[in-house]
């Protein structure tokens, strides 16, 4: 996915971040979370999802940011593998130094194909900033983190479903999600809207019991 509105979305995402980065240090505001508490909530939704406690499981991180979500599995006891994936060389920078020993890696999946694969790929609040993204971009961005997952993709989004709407921020119908999900992805989808205020998450598992929808 090389065509001129995502590179410029790149480009603008870069831009936000590093700034963000380079004013507030290592902490949530870094990657635009108002709080640790919010982030960690966050967290704890998708983790509901997989199953983190097997030693053998390995865990992507797409958008990992500073590393926080690496910080919120160990201190859960997490001992499988981990690895971060993040556009933005300011945060991956960030992560290294505060988890010298964890793999955390400058690259963008939609841009450069990777032939590696993990149990599970975890997205949180890499769809919140509004840069200009339309529905599409952001389906085809969910179709890609889904192939890289042997077992399931669990990501958030802001929901459409609210009282007001922000211009930083980006919001998606969850409905829509839901639908492109199970017609494109999987048939087996689960989506909860109701745990966290404003906020979805989506788990989309590989097909098991079920023929993929791909699968003819």
């Amino acid at each position: 996915m090389k065509n001129r509105s995502y590179l410029n979305l790149v480009k603008k995402s870069n831009r936000a971040y590093s700034q963000a980065a380079k004013k507030y240090g290592p902490g949530p505001q870094a990657v635009f979370w108002g709080d640790q508490q919010s982030q960690y909530f966050r967290f704890f939704e998708l983790l509901k999802f997989i199953d983190w406690r097997e030693n053998h499981v390995k865990i992507l991180d797409i958008g990992c940011g500073n590393g926080e979500l690496y910080k919120f599995l160990n201190f859960l006891g997490f001992k499988g593998t981990y690895v971060g994936y993040d556009i933005n060389a300011d945060l991956i920078k960030q992560a290294r130094q505060r988890f010298p020993k964890i793999d955390f890696q400058v690259k963008d999946v939609c841009q450069k194909k990777t032939k590696t694969k993990f149990d599970y790929v975890l997205c949180s609040g890499l769809f919140n900033l509004n840069l200009g993204q339309s529905l599409t971009l952001a389906e085809k961005m969910i179709s890609e983190f889904f192939a890289l997952a042997n077992e399931a993709l669990v990501f958030n989004m802001i929901s459409t479903w609210v009282n007001l709407k922000e211009k930083k921020i980006y919001y998606a119908d969850p409905a829509k999600i839901f639908n492109f999900c199970v017609k494109n992805l999987s048939p087996r989808v689960s989506l909860t809207h109701h745990n966290l205020p404003y906020n979805f998450t989506v788990a989309i598992f590989k097909g098991r019991d079920w023929h993929s929808v791909n699968k003819k």
